[in-house]
């Protein structure tokens, strides 16, 4: 039974702040507050065949997001539309923007999603919504694809207070490529980036967005897909594909279609390579995902980015060099490498007594061809602890190792960053290295590293400690090298830490 509701003793057709389809004045009525309307929970079904929800789409996570709105179409018992009324999403739940109030005369209402606020007068039927949405062919942007997913409902018997159970009204088009890893006995599932996603329907077009590692594209229900009708497109690892259907297969409301995208050696695994992400599990084990791989699984953390590898014979050459016991570095499937943290440390700390630091005769403290930047960090660690330096900041927020099978975060020597920043063995001064490693980063979420000046932790040596003190840097933008100097301060840019594994 509707809820009516009585003001005084005049009688009105409706009471709404955003809809004057009466005249009235405010001293003749007297507004009840809690004849607002209400949102009391807005709660999405999700689509039917796996899961993916609306919104941000973060994680498939069903959540909206702040300014975010909705929209409540009120229809009177003749069929006509009595407002559009707007609600906006913030922490504090859902806001009815024009204090729109509850009537006895409403008699249906229409929820959805996103708001439109030029929605015409006529349209009173959730078909005529849909109607109000374009699909566009062009959904490569998020912006695009949310727009074209119409979230909505029917509400046959209102009240003051709503609860909204939406569901999707077009149907998903979801195309991913898979793979999976196993390590000591678990199974990870993960996606493998792809480029150049699109499908066509008859000699329609269409782009999808990329979203969570897959690509994902809103279309109309009742549509029939005819296996020689339908196509799609994608690109792995370079090499070009296209698919189409075994079967017709009919379009059905609300519900996700997914089309798998295989294609032959999608990252081998078990093997290692510059780009890999370096992960941990929940019970510590190391998982090192290829570096194709478009999403980090569920259960596991990312700590990194490997950048360079090494072998076994390598691997004992370097922890000789650093002051490292080989043995207690087990690797990944007999491989080595060095890790970049997904965000900057601090500036280098005080240099006030960097003269006498420099005089400790510490070995390869000068050496821009060596890969010790381990070594040197933990003398300047030590340095700190007996007074020697007054502070060393640069491992700020790197307290804890990526993992108990690597070192602990380091400063990296001019050889490590060029490298880095370079790619390949650091000789050639490009940035093609820190390019493919903020592809990378992005992909996780990672601070990406600027085209400024990126610090190493190797000093220049000087005829004189009274000299200036001498630093050497490599910018991002062309990999080229410079030297810092400096008295009694300390650069600005802020170190990036690695680490060994």
């Amino acid at each position: 039974m509707k809820l009516k509701y009585l003001y005084g003793l005049i009688s009105l057709a409706v009471l709404f702040s955003s809809c004057n389809q009466e005249e009235f004045t405010n001293d003749t009525i007297d507004y009840d507050t809690k004849n607002v309307i209400k949102l009391g929970s807005v709660q999405l079904d999700d689509f039917e065949n796996n899961t993916l929800s609306r919104a941000t789409y973060e994680g498939y996570a069903t959540k909206f997001e702040y300014n975010d709105k909705l929209g409540l179409i009120l229809i009177d018992q003749d069929g006509k539309q009595l407002a559009n009324a707007p609600f906006t999403y913030s922490a504090a739940g859902w806001t009815n923007d024009n204090t729109t109030y509850y009537s006895s005369k409403i008699d249906k209402i229409i929820a959805y999603f996103p708001y439109n606020a030029q929605l015409s007068q006529n349209v009173v039927t959730l078909d005529a919504v849909k109607q109000t949405i374009e699909i566009a062919t062009d959904q490569s942007s998020l912006d695009k694809f949310k727009q074209t997913d119409l979230l909505a409902c029917e509400i046959e018997d209102p009240s003051p207070e709503l609860n909204l159970q939406l569901k999707h009204v077009f149907s998903l088009m979801e195309f991913s490529a898979t793979q999976q890893l196993e390590v000591e006995g678990e199974t990870f599932n993960y996606n493998i980036a792809m480029s150049n996603v699109s499908f066509s329907i008859g000699e329609t077009m269409y782009t999808p967005c990329n979203l969570n590692g897959g690509y994902v594209c809103m279309i109309k229900d009742n549509s029939s897909l005819q296996k020689d009708d339908f196509r799609y497109f994608y690109t792995i690892e370079g090499k070009s594909n296209v698919k189409t259907l075994t079967t017709d297969k009919t379009i059905t409301s609300g519900t996700k279609y997914t089309f798998p995208c295989p294609a032959a050696g999608m990252g081998e695994p078990n093997t290692l390579s510059a780009g890999d992400f370096y992960c941990t599990s929940t019970s510590d084990k190391v998982v090192i995902l290829p570096s194709i791989a478009a999403t980090i699984p569920e259960g596991l953390t990312c700590k990194g980015i490997v950048f360079y590898t090494m072998d076994q014979a390598t691997f004992e050459s370097y922890a000789s060099t650093n002051n490292l016991t080989a043995n207690d570095y087990p690797g990944y499937n007999n491989n080595h490498g060095l890790i970049i943290s997904l965000k900057d440390g601090g500036p280098l700390g005080s240099a006030s007594s960097f003269e006498n630091f420099l005089l400790r005769s510490i070995e390869g403290w000068n050496n821009k061809e060596s890969l010790n930047g381990y070594k040197i960090t933990q003398a300047m660690q030590e340095a700190v602890k007996d007074g020697t330096i007054t502070s060393f900041t640069a491992l700020n927020n790197h307290e804890e190792p990526a993992s108990s099978a690597t070192t602990s975060w380091f400063a990296p020597s001019f050889k490590e960053l060029s490298i880095l920043i370079r790619g390949g063995d650091g000789t050639t001064a490009t940035g093609e290295g820190r390019a493919y490693i903020n592809q990378q980063l992005q992909e996780i979420g990672g601070t990406t590293l600027g085209e400024g000046n990126i610090p190493s932790i190797t000093f220049e040596s000087q005829e004189s400690p009274t000299q200036q003190n001498i630093v050497w840097f490599v910018t991002g933008k062309d990999g080229a090298k410079y030297s810092y100097p400096f008295t009694n301060t300390t650069p600005g840019e802020s170190f990036r830490p690695i680490c060994a594994f």
